[in-house]
């Protein structure tokens, strides 16, 4: 089951719904892949095609671009492979190309707006999804 929230700035009118966790629907890991970008599933079947993949961890996330603020839900992937390697889903941000660091709802929640750059957000709903 997974979480998530619809946020709004009232400042600016910017909102947006994010969710983390993992539905029903995506519990396999190879239908969880079809929202990951192709060069990135192609370096992941490089993996696990190697044998040697020790743990896989999946899951939606709260993202935070560092360069430019924008929130989004991401794909967050993480792959521990031949011994002490270690592979993690780096995510871009489609409106600056900046890269998308995990975020916890409280993160996200005492976020600035990404548009007026306003210290909180005035509403916001939770939402459970499976």
């Amino acid at each position: 089951m997974g979480k998530g929230v619809s946020i709004q700035c009232k400042k600016c009118g910017f909102s947006s719904t994010l969710f983390e966790g993992i539905g029903i629907r995506s519990k396999d890991f190879d239908i969880f892949r079809k929202n990951i970008a192709k060069e990135d599933n192609e370096f992941i079947d490089y993996i696990l095609n190697k044998d040697s993949t020790n743990n896989i961890v999946y899951h939606n996330s709260y993202g935070r671009c560092n360069k430019c603020g924008n929130l989004a839900t991401i794909n967050y992937v993480e792959i521990q492979y031949d011994i002490e390697k270690k592979f993690i889903l780096d995510q871009k941000c489609h409106k600056c190309e900046g890269r998308y660091d995990v975020i916890t709802l409280e993160e996200l929640l005492k976020s600035k707006c990404p548009t007026c750059n306003n210290e909180e957000f005035d509403s916001f709903v939770n939402i459970d999804w499976e």
